[in-house]
């Protein structure tokens, strides 16, 4: 058997000089058995559960958050413009506000490194690559070790098909079936060693194949294992990836086929009709959660339960407190929890009044059944099975609503209800922002994106101590804006010239507003 000896040089993806990988410090000296190949998928390969930790005098933040910021981007939040907003949390500026270039800060006088989120979903796809190489050489001693080699491959070939799902619908236009052959996609290596060679993007269809080679082969091998953990994979959360996959892709009878299969192993649906109005719905012991991977640090932004909800320096989007717009949707006062100065946000929480403990689901990578039922409506909608569609959805208003309404709508009313309900079940879950991008590729009169967003972003004198607002903007993001795409990091390109610039506009404010100070404001001093 061949051992991995030093994590760190064999995670060295281009060159010596610059990666897209950041060099593992991991004390993992070498790897001898299937065991060892175990442990090196669960802690290297998966993303580790982020959380904020609140001590009696102190916050601990537990990881990087990971792409934290798709919930940014979106139509889901708005800022704290308040005067006695505790922080205004510059780092997301450039996000909120789709700049070109995401680091900026909000005076626009300095940008920060842009290639941490790039370098890490690289960093997990060389450890599933090297799990791969590995694996093959590795004799099983026992049919227990057999078993456990099976598994651990199909979690593996999941893993870089999440990732690389990832990477393409952040860096790469949206797929759409007559172009991507010829959009340029991202760079796809599946080699665990170190190349020595400029690399260049696939192209959109060519990721979206790799994607789902690697789903079949962990279906193939999911099939035939027992899932370990709720923190691990299983058949379930590959065919539930496959049906988003499909939807993405427009191929909707296999969307409809992956997505029926989940359903028939999960069909249950929490009934919120007997449910807290204190929110936290999701955990660990709710019948939907499939598989979670990360933490939940969304909530460190705008959660409301144990805290001055004037301080939460972002709340819920007009837009989607307003989505909840039927008295007897039960999901907006569960999901959602209004203040006096906005909705909070309450599905998943875990705050001060948990001290010592976290999250045990994510607010990103988590996959439940009730997507299942979204993606086979909204696949059987576009299958001209509008029947099918208003079935699925009725069977999830059934338990989301104190009266669930009769579901009448065809066309592209229908289509245009099932996008509703997604932007309401799966709210803050890391799905908006993806499915904007998507239906900006759809065709006309079939659910084609056609909003504008705007967001209205406050630059604060101070981000912690008497913050006094200076200066107000607001920036749009059109329906068909390049925007939707993120550029590639200037780090990146600094070094891999080769793959071209995939650049979003520049972008500047409809409006802009240098605010004057209160004359009687003693805290005007900054």
């Amino acid at each position: 058997m061949k051992h991995i000896w030093i994590i760190g040089i064999v995670a060295l993806l281009f060159s010596s000089c610059n990666s897209f990988l950041k060099e593992y410090s991991q004390d993992l000296a070498r790897v001898e058995n299937i065991g060892d190949l175990d442990e090196l998928l669960g802690g290297d390969a998966y993303y580790p559960a982020g959380y904020v930790e609140f001590g009696r005098s102190s916050i601990t933040l537990h990881a990087t958050p990971f792409n934290h910021f798709v919930h940014f981007m979106s139509d889901e939040l708005k800022q704290n413009d308040r005067t006695d907003n505790g922080r205004s949390d510059a780092g997301y500026y450039g996000y909120f506000t789709w700049q070109r270039q995401v680091g900026i800060n909000d005076k626009e006088t300095d940008v920060a490194r842009e290639d941490g989120s790039w370098n890490q979903v690289y960093d997990y796809i060389n450890v599933t690559n090297m799990i791969l190489a590995e694996l093959e050489e590795t004799e099983a001693e026992n049919s227990n070790e057999e078993k456990a080699k099976i598994r651990i491959e199909g979690e593996t070939h999941f893993l870089r098909a999440l990732y690389y799902f990832t990477l393409v619908n952040l860096y790469a236009e949206p797929y759409s079936p007559e172009k991507a052959s010829t959009t340029s996609g991202v760079p796809v290596k599946l080699t665990s060693f170190v190349e020595d060679k400029e690399y260049v993007n696939a192209s959109v269809a060519e990721v979206y194949a790799q994607i789902l080679e690697d789903l079949d082969r962990a279906v193939e091998c999911l099939g035939q294992s027992e899932r370990k953990s709720l923190y691990r994979a299983d058949i379930n959360a590959a065919y539930l990836l496959l049906s988003r996959v499909y939807l993405y892709m427009q191929d909707y009878k296999n969307a409809r086929k992956y997505a029926q299969l989940v359903i028939d192993a999960k069909p249950a649906l929490f009934d919120l009709k007997g449910a807290s109005n204190q929110g936290n719905v999701l955990d660990d012991k709710n019948p939907e959660v499939i598989f979670s991977m990360g933490g939940d640090l969304l909530t460190y932004y705008i959660y409301g339960s144990d805290r001055d909800d004037a301080q939460n320096p972002y709340y819920v989007s007009d837009e989607l407190a307003a989505a909840f717009d039927n008295p007897d949707d039960l999901r907006k006062t569960v999901y959602l929890k209004e203040t006096d100065y906005g909705y909070c946000y309450q599905k998943i929480y875990w705050g001060r009044a948990h001290t010592g403990a976290y999250c045990r689901v994510s607010d990103n990578y988590l996959f439940r059944t009730a997507e299942a039922y979204l993606n086979l409506a909204e696949a059987a909608a576009f299958d001209n099975d509008e029947a099918k569609a208003r079935e699925m959805l009725g069977q999830l208003q059934a338990k989301r609503f104190s009266t669930a309404p009769v579901i009448s709508e065809s066309g592209e009313e229908l289509i245009r209800l099932i996008q509703q309900e997604r932007q309401r079940e799966l709210c803050l879950e890391g799905h908006r922002w993806y499915d904007m991008r998507r239906y900006t590729v759809l065709p006309e009169g079939k659910g084609k994106w056609n909003r504008t967003v705007s967001h209205t972003y406050t630059q604060f004198s101070s981000d912690y101590y008497d913050p006094v607002p200076i200066r107000t903007r607001v920036f749009e993001l059109e329906p068909d804006d390049k925007a939707f795409t993120l550029a590639f990091p200037k780090e990146v390109l600094d070094f891999q010239s080769t793959l071209g610039a995939n650049r979003r506009p520049d972008r500047k404010p409809v409006f802009d507003e240098e605010l004057e100070p209160d004359e009687d404001d003693d805290d005007w001093d900054w």
